[in-house]
């Protein structure tokens, strides 16, 4: 009976050479470290959206002198080369090596472009990848994954990601690097990068990888949910109704939903003012892909409809150049899309496409769409996304828990859209809908905020059931026969669903589930490990139930454990921004390194 506790729980132990160091070794005092000192000067935030990306920054005395103090936080501006641009768009260009990052944002976009222009053999031996971050939402996430750069040609995504936010970290040192030297030096920086509240644990997870290869230490890396940054960062401006009127103080009690509708996902989560001034969430995250980029999809499938796919395939890859500037004039106009307006939008059609539509289909296509007087078609390009957007909202109002709550607060670039503001306000008129002022950078600006107070957000509610894999004693009649399995003189039955948190309960910020004891088998023994799981239902009994699926593996490095005592606590905690894990010698207290994998 070693390979089991007293308690029955079942032991996966894994006794290999691995102590659990390494880029996802991200134990709980990691964050402890942060929240109870002032060992660092300044806060980093990097917001790598899908569409576009950006990063700010603000030093920690000026933050204590007056946390409510936006002009304090410094934000990069970007030369789009007609304006200034609060943000440039997520593009790179890599050289063929694979390796080297040659430019980034509107640079990338107009030097690609160029080698289309010029036909450069660069054209087709660089990788140009955009809107790219869509990758890790919903999918099955793989650390050997690839993405394919708009010319065809492979590179590992970590390596995509990686690139990305290597640019945007180095970018920031140099921009503001005259007054940070020997603060990089010391290495008294904390990092905090944003992700969609609605991703799993594979792609946050990802994501810290992917920083960390971008020269970013662990240690100093702290991930942030997008909607709950902006509600802190709309706890601190001012924020008027759409219609006008009197600012909204966010006082206690106050319950508001927050919608950040960015490029790429709707993220939407509801917060609670509580009386210590931190927010708490009392509905689990959710949300969808109805992000600006669907309007962008549909006005593609509109043009491949209008001149033939063959056509339309064979225009982007022989003048992509035009390609670009066409789907950029779409992204400019759309922005000046109102509901009420009978305006009138034209879009150029490169000559080229003209050209290739006449040679192939034998007859010519108009030099611009023009919609005069009526604005329908380019308000259809809309259509989809509000109604399956809609649909979610009008569902999501259902819940016993959102009683009671009126105001919504829209952050994100595609909320400052008045065609989705006028559409919410058309399907919940009895609501308060609310734009912050620069709602565009409420993400960016609130990752600040939070890098300064990582605990201001109390309470998160769970967006699944989790619990471990354990055996307890066979009882007929209780449990299915095919989970019987004789171990020695006794029956167990396997793969019961161990339930640590049930879907949609409150989490505390720092509260520890109740811990799980474990005994190596051996006194050489360096690690023991153990599969985490999830589940869609608020019950799950066992871990092969349709609901389940398995998360990852934690492990936890028991080098250095007094011979005389086996026993190793293992505390699970959901209440951060990653699911984190303690594990402790039970009779000394000393804490081991731990590991979650998750990819």
């Amino acid at each position: 009976m070693d390979d089991f506790l007293n308690s029955a729980s079942h032991l996966h132990m894994d006794d290999t050479d691995d102590p659990g160091h390494g880029s996802d070794v991200y134990s709980s005092k990691n964050e402890n470290i942060w929240a109870e000192n002032d060992d660092y000067v300044v806060v980093a935030a990097i917001d790598l959206g899908t569409t576009y990306s950006s990063w700010a920054c603000s030093f920690r005395h000026e933050y204590k002198k007056d946390p409510k103090n936006m002009k304090a936080i410094i934000c990069r501006t970007w030369n789009s080369g007609d304006n200034i641009s609060e943000k440039s768009p997520t593009a790179i260009l890599v050289k063929d090596d694979g390796k080297t990052l040659d430019s980034f944002g509107y640079d990338a976009e107009n030097k690609y472009a160029q080698f289309a222009v010029d036909e450069a053999e660069e054209l087709h031996t660089w990788y140009y990848f955009w809107r790219f971050k869509m990758l890790l939402y919903n999918k099955k996430i793989s650390i050997n994954m690839t993405l394919e750069s708009v010319n065809g040609k492979p590179l590992p995504a970590l390596k995509v990601f990686a690139l990305t936010i290597s640019y945007l970290k180095n970018d920031l040192l140099e921009v503001v690097g005259k007054k940070m030297v020997d603060i990089i030096k010391a290495g008294r920086i904390r990092w905090v990068l944003t992700v969609p509240a609605i991703w799993d644990e594979s792609a946050k997870q990802f994501m810290r990888k992917a920083a960390v290869e971008a020269g970013i230490p662990n240690e100093q890396l702290t991930l942030a949910l997008e909607p709950e940054v902006a509600s802190l960062y709309c706890n601190v401006v001012p924020v008027e109704l759409m219609d006008g009127g009197e600012a909204l103080n966010f006082q206690t009690g106050t319950k508001y939903i927050i919608i950040d509708a960015g490029g790429g996902t709707i993220d939407i989560t509801v917060h609670e003012v509580m009386g210590d001034g931190t927010l708490k969430e009392i509905c689990r995250p959710n949300g969808g892909n109805w992000g600006g980029t669907a309007v962008d999809k549909a006005f593609e499938i509109f043009m491949r409809e209008l001149v033939g796919s063959s056509v339309y395939d064979e225009f982007k890859k022989t003048d992509l150049d035009d390609y670009l500037s066409m789907l950029r004039d779409f992204e400019l106009k759309k922005r000046k899309i109102e509901p009420d307006k009978n305006q009138t939008v034209t879009i150029r059609l490169p000559h080229c496409l003209n050209e290739l539509f006449r040679e192939r289909c034998h007859k010519d296509l108009a030099g611009t769409i023009r919609v005069k007087g009526d604005i329908d078609v380019m308000k259809g390009f809309f259509q989809m996304v509000l109604a399956e957007m809609g649909e979610h909202l009008k569902s999501l109002f259902g819940d016993a828990s959102l009683h009671g709550i009126d105001t919504i607060v829209l952050v994100g670039g595609f909320s400052e859209s008045k065609m989705l503001q006028t559409y919410i306000k058309s399907i919940l008129p009895n609501k308060i809908c609310i734009v912050p002022s620069e709602a565009g950078l409420a993400v960016l600006k609130g990752a600040v905020l939070f890098g300064h107070n990582p605990s201001a957000i109390g309470h998160r509610i769970c967006r699944f059931t989790y619990g471990v894999n354990t055996s307890v004693t066979f009882v007929k009649g209780k449990h299915r026969e095919d989970k019987r399995k004789q171990i020695g003189d006794e029956y167990l039955c396997v793969d019961i669903f161990d339930i640590h948190v049930h879907k949609g309960q409150s989490v505390k910020l720092n509260e520890k589930q109740a811990p799980i004891q474990y005994k190596p088998q051996t006194k050489e023994q360096k690690t023991i490990s153990f599969q985490l799981y999830s589940s869609t239902d608020c019950i799950a009994e066992y871990v092969t139930d349709d609901s389940c699926r398995e998360l990852g593996k934690i492990t936890v490095n028991v080098l250095g454990r007094p011979h005389e005592d086996n026993t190793v606590e293992v505390s699970l905690m959901f209440g951060r921004t990653e699911i984190q894990v303690e594990a402790r010698d039970k009779k000394t207290e000393k804490q081991f390194n731990t590991k979650i994998d998750f990819i």
